[in-house]
């Protein structure tokens, strides 16, 4: 993907909406601000979102997650609705990272296994992560080789099994590591 298809400009009118996400499973490690992954800010409020947000530090203002940025992702896409967060960040490398908060209708949606086939189809990597344990770093798993053939023969019944046994084996086999940051704020 190149800067010219995802254009890096927040698409109007996709908004947060009430989505504290980024505030969860994202590691922060500024001067002003320490929190260790997969662990809700100190800041975040349940149904108020960040509290110190006009104040927030830089590597908050400045994360989007995919959603923004790419048109093809319906509403469905949202955080809030899917339980998945497209990593913005990966998009550069030419990889999708979709982020797995949780379990939701969603994940075995036709919509959802279309785009990640169309991914796949395009050449476009893309990987599970999953968040784990509270405290703790994500873990990874590229899923193209896995899906190929049923992308190929356009086999909605199969990638689904891939999806599923992907984070099954993420979740299993996996040795989750702690984030040993300890939360700090300077933010007031």
């Amino acid at each position: 993907m190149d800067d010219d298809k995802i254009g890096w400009v927040p698409i109007e009118g996709r908004n947060c909406a009430g989505c504290t996400a980024c505030c969860t499973f994202a590691p922060i490690r500024v001067p002003e601000l320490k929190k260790p992954a997969n662990a809700t800010c100190l800041h975040c409020a349940e149904g108020q979102g960040c509290t110190v947000y006009q104040v927030r530090p830089q590597v908050c203002r400045g994360f989007y997650c995919g959603y923004f940025f790419l048109e093809e992702l319906g509403p469905n896409w949202h955080p809030e609705q899917s339980g998945v967060v497209i990593r913005s960040e990966a998009m550069e490398n030419d990889t999708i990272t979709i982020l797995i908060l949780r379990f939701s209708e969603f994940l075995v949606s036709e919509d959802f296994a279309g785009m990640v086939g169309a991914w796949v189809d395009a050449g476009i990597g893309v990987e599970f992560e999953r968040v784990g344990p509270e405290g703790h770093l994500p873990a990874k798993m590229r899923i193209n080789e896995l899906l190929e053939d049923a992308v190929v023969a356009r086999d909605l019944r199969e990638m689904q099994k891939v999806f599923a046994w992907s984070v099954a084996y993420i979740d299993q086999t996996h040795t989750w590591e702690r984030d040993e940051t300890v939360f700090e704020s300077a933010l007031v």
